[in-house]
């Protein structure tokens, strides 16, 4: 198992992004990146943090980021004590 302290790379202020996760603070990078695929143009919303803070995390779950609320599609821990969570705005 990976066991390096990913804390600096999270609190970094310049990639840091606050957000609640069903509720409760988390803290991880925030990417709203545009896609194109298949000639259709749009957005792929994940948030990336420490699987940690992410262990109850599911496809039911919210995460509100600067005020806009998105829903789970999915949960990708990567093994190495971070996850990156799909989104779709509500």
């Amino acid at each position: 198992m990976f066991a390096e302290d990913l804390s600096p790379f999270f609190n970094t202020v310049e990639l840091a992004t606050q957000a609640m996760l069903d509720g409760a603070p988390v803290t991880g990078l925030f990417d709203n990146a545009y896609t194109e695929a298949f000639g259709m143009a749009s957005r792929a919303p994940m948030f990336t943090l420490p699987s940690s803070q992410a262990a109850a995390a599911s496809q039911t779950s919210v995460l509100v980021v600067d005020g806009t609320t998105y829903r789970v599609t999915s949960v990708q821990p990567d093994g190495t004590g971070v996850t990156t969570l799909m989104l779709e705005r509500s």
